[in-house]
């Protein structure tokens, strides 16, 4: 049994306290705190338990250990048992007497040391009274211990003379001793003081498990995010046998957010999917980007067309910006242009040809060249109605820049080209896909006759692939009926105009799918999966003329297999 309480014990003489008889009366005088060690004993004198008993009583206090001594504010631990720490008046019953070693007086001209008091080697006005205090002995000697720790009761500077030098001292006074009975003059000498204590913060315990699934635990509390939300979650992935440090990024939906609070009771938020992430990530390197924006390609301009005249038919005005930006959209050809038209700050609507609009409709269509210069013509007041009279009250609002150069890899925007309040910064942590040049004449000739084989009605399965071939941003498509479990579906697999990159969270992809829910059968599902490349090597001898040189001939034979194994002679 261990126990700390209060008694008392004589000034500045560290003892061992033996019990073998009925009564031992120990008397303070001086003043403390003090802590000291007791040993017991059994009836062969072999050691069974030591007390450490502490103590703070005025000068001329007495204690009696007996049969019927009561020690108050002891805290009891036994081992084996589970509750420890116990704030009551406990009584003990002791047998022994007290056995006190015989004081050593010091050497003539040389100070008593107490042991619980510490002086420095030099004046240290950093220490407070109440900080930490480590001594590293020498060596450990009886019940005192190689390192102590302990606290400082009280501080003080002063001058100090002894051991034949004087000077200034900073005074320690500790609550527990640091001098054992036998310390000479080397123990003080050789001893190292560890003082000036400062508070730290206890480090979070590291979590060693990837991310993945559908709930993310944040480290600390965030405010202001709501279900519905997109996010980006970007990390180093850790589902690939045999690799490591390869990066992926993926578009999530935010389904809800909880606030949850640890066993220390600090808060933290829990992030619920929409659905699980499609990759397990390292810890250490996972960043979500909480402030997710739509971003499409396109710099915006704005511009005065011209003049409005009445009496004229068909005006025509050039875009003084080229090219014309399209964006994805779920209609039959899957694009939709940017151009936005006002006359006399009324918006005119573009349509697909001039024999669908009427004497008084406001509307207007356009061409588009070679060189890519789009132009916008307006109604003769038959097939569309004519401009009204006025100065430069024709405006328009465009964005100009598309194809494959929009196609950008991840992390490559980093400028704004106006910068809303509030904003720092702008990254992608996703790849842009889906942007797609023109179709080129070759392309134009194969698709047009596929544009109005289904009339916007998808029946049968070659329907789909036609209308997926026409979709714009799509270059080759092919569509199989497979049977389900249930029921039979149509599997679509589609693959870039000219292979552009092509992402499941792309606006091409979501709207060619909206596109065929649209127009297709409504009892006949529909699954897109993206093609897949495959390897091809080819092996072959080549029999070099001898008047023609390999280096010369070596590109020509490339660039003849490239054109015949190519994506463009290849069918899915």
């Amino acid at each position: 049994m261990r126990s700390t309480g209060q008694l008392p014990l004589p000034l500045d003489n560290p003892v061992e306290l033996v019990f073998r008889h009925a009564r031992a009366t120990i008397t303070v005088n001086r003043d403390g705190p003090y802590r000291v060690w007791i040993a017991i004993t059994d009836a062969a004198g072999q050691e069974t338990d030591r007390l450490m008993i502490r103590f703070d009583l005025p000068q001329g206090s007495v204690g009696v250990f007996g049969e019927a001594a009561q020690i108050t504010s002891v805290n009891v631990e036994s081992a084996g048992e589970e509750e420890a720490g116990l704030d009551l008046p406990v009584e003990i019953a002791v047998s022994g007497r007290l056995i006190t070693p015989p004081r050593e007086q010091p050497p003539a001209g040389q100070p008593v040391e107490q042991v619980s008091v510490l002086h420095l080697d030099a004046p240290n006005d950093k220490i407070l009274p109440g900080s930490w205090v480590v001594v590293e002995r020498p060596e450990a000697r009886g019940v005192t211990p190689a390192l102590v720790v302990a606290q400082a009761l009280a501080v003080r500077e002063g001058a100090r003379a002894g051991y034949g030098i004087a000077g200034k001292t900073t005074r320690l006074d500790l609550d527990a001793p640091w001098l054992a009975a036998g310390d000479d003059f080397a123990t003080l000498r050789g001893a190292a003081v560890y003082a000036q204590s400062e508070r730290l913060e206890l480090a979070e315990e590291p979590i060693p498990e990837d991310v993945a699934g559908g709930a993310i635990e944040l480290a600390r509390l965030y405010d202001g995010l709501t279900s519905g939300r997109w996010l980006i979650v970007s990390g180093e992935r850790t589902d690939i046998p045999g690799a490591s440090g390869v990066p992926a990024a993926e578009l999530v939906m935010l389904a809800g957010v909880t606030q949850l609070q640890d066993a220390t009771g600090r808060p933290y938020t829990r992030l619920d999917l929409a659905t699980d992430l499609a990759y397990r990530y390292r810890r250490d390197t996972l960043v979500i980007y909480g402030n997710v924006v739509h971003a499409t390609h396109g710099e915006t301009r704005q511009e005065v067309l011209g003049s409005g005249d009445g009496s004229k038919a068909f005006q025509r005005f050039e875009l003084r910006q080229s090219p014309l930006t399209f964006v994805a959209a779920p209609t039959p050809d899957g694009a939709q242009s940017t151009l936005v038209v006002r006359v006399n700050d009324i918006q005119w609507h573009e349509a697909g040809g001039m024999a669908l609009l009427g004497p008084n409709d406001r509307g207007f269509v356009t061409s588009t060249d070679d060189e890519q210069r789009t132009a916008v013509i307006f109604g003769n007041g038959e097939r569309g109605a004519r401009l009204p009279t006025g100065i430069e009250n024709i405006r328009a609002t465009y964005r100009v820049g598309i194809g494959k150069a929009g196609n950008v890899a991840a992390g490559q925007i980093t400028l704004l080209a106006t910068r809303p309040l509030g904003v720092k910064g702008v990254v992608n942590p996703l790849p842009a896909t889906g942007g797609a040049d023109r179709e080129g004449p070759d392309a134009i000739r194969a698709n047009a006759p596929l544009a109005v084989t289904a009339l916007d009605r998808l029946v049968s399965v070659q329907d789909y692939a036609d209308f997926a071939r026409t979709f714009a941003g799509i270059g080759k498509a092919v569509a199989t009926l497979v049977p389900g479990r249930s029921r039979p579906f149509v599997h679509l697999t589609i693959a870039g105009a000219d292979d552009i990159p092509i992402a499941e969270t792309s606006d091409l992809y979501r709207n060619l799918r909206e596109a065929l829910r649209r127009l297709g059968e409504p009892d006949m599902p529909v699954r897109i999966a993206l093609r897949e490349r495959i390897v091809l090597v080819i092996s072959a001898g080549v029999q070099l003329h001898p008047d023609y040189l390999w280096e010369a001939v070596e590109p020509q034979i490339r660039a003849r297999l490239l054109e015949a194994f190519g994506f463009a002679q290849r069918d899915l």
